[in-house]
């Protein structure tokens, strides 16, 4: 069975077959002791591989306790990630066909490219991690992040047949989140063009989205505040930011968090492909705090007033400036933009 692997000198957990069965007929039954043939048979896997399957997820970290002769159970906790745990939730075709998890990563975006570097099949890769040391943000911006609290990953999309503009990337890869966000949290979520997530005026995630032309591949990332709480963050930003625990009495949990981004990110990342993203617009426009404001920005160095008419189809902003002209805007050339109030 598979061992830990290794991105950029990184240790990385990643799922295996066998280890996920076993995970899908724990997390149907938690709590509750099962006989191991019981397992083996549900997971449709020899009671032999069952047993090596139950001493590697415990070895990685899962709480799985025993009595005899041979009877086990699982006790879910919030704060253990596991790519085995995870890719049991997972009711997607392609997201998510190999997790690498991290307890401590430099960013999930360098072990994303770790991977472009070293496999050919790469779509549909997913990055997470309990840490970054050294997480970014849009524009070289700084992304912290207390340890074990928040959802911060990066996928992989291979794009040799369509690749769309970055700035439809953007849109794309937060509305997803916005949308898992409202259905099933009813977080009352919008979005600040490009890529914040917002609730109450108040900043609750954002996605970075980048391309790799040489190997055709999109890095989506997401880096979302679940559990963490003021007291983790920098003076300066308490007023600025909010985590999904401050918002909603709902349980929140990191992994069932991924599995439900995943299905949307997979489900809207195929719509993209037959419709070029209107029904990404569509959520846009139904999520925007930005569309018909007033707002100023920098836009290549120069700071602008003016209205927000609409995006157009490649996602680029429609900006009417106070003196009259009007501009596509890329995502890459607009900085610190500011609603007007």
């Amino acid at each position: 069975m598979n061992s830990p692997c290794l991105l950029n000198g990184q240790i990385c957990l990643t799922n295996q077959p066998e280890r996920t069965a076993v995970m899908r007929v724990f997390r149907r039954k938690p709590l509750r002791y099962l006989q191991l043939r019981e397992i083996a048979q549900e997971a449709k896997i020899a009671v032999d591989q069952a047993v090596q399957a139950i001493v590697e997820l415990k070895e990685q970290g899962l709480r799985i306790g025993s009595r005899p002769p041979a009877e086990y159970f699982f006790e879910p906790r919030e704060e253990t990630l596991h790519p085995d745990l995870a890719a049991s939730q997972l009711q997607t075709r392609w997201w998510g066909r190999r997790l690498y998890f991290g307890d401590e990563l430099t960013s999930t975006i360098d072990a994303a490219k770790a991977i472009l570097q070293k496999e050919e099949n790469f779509h549909g890769a997913v990055v997470y991690a309990n840490l970054q040391t050294q997480g970014r943000g849009r524009q070289g911006s700084v992304w912290t992040s207390p340890k074990g609290k928040d959802l911060l990953l990066t996928f992989l999309i291979g794009a040799r047949d369509y690749r769309p503009s970055p700035s439809l990337l953007s849109l794309y890869a937060v509305t997803a989140a916005a949308r898992v966000l409202d259905t099933a949290y009813n977080i009352p979520v919008s979005i600040k063009w490009p890529n914040d997530l917002m609730a109450h005026g108040k900043k609750i995630g954002g996605v970075l989205v980048e391309c790799d032309l040489q190997k055709q591949a999109i890095l989506a990332s997401l880096g979302l505040n679940v559990h963490s709480r003021p007291s983790d963050w920098p003076q300066s930003e308490r007023n600025r930011i909010a985590s999904l625990a401050m918002l909603t009495q709902e349980e929140l949990r990191r992994d069932m968090l991924l599995a439900q981004c995943g299905a949307t990110w997979e489900a809207l990342w195929e719509s993209m492909t037959t419709d070029r993203g209107e029904t990404v617009r569509g959520y846009f426009k139904h999520y925007s705090t930005t569309l018909g404001k007033r707002v100023q920005l920098l836009h290549r160095g120069r700071l602008l007033s003016g209205s927000v008419l609409n995006i157009d189809d490649v996602g680029r902003l429609l900006f009417r400036s106070d003196d009259g002209s009007t501009t596509a805007l890329l995502v890459e050339e607009v900085q610190q933009l500011r609603l007007e109030e």
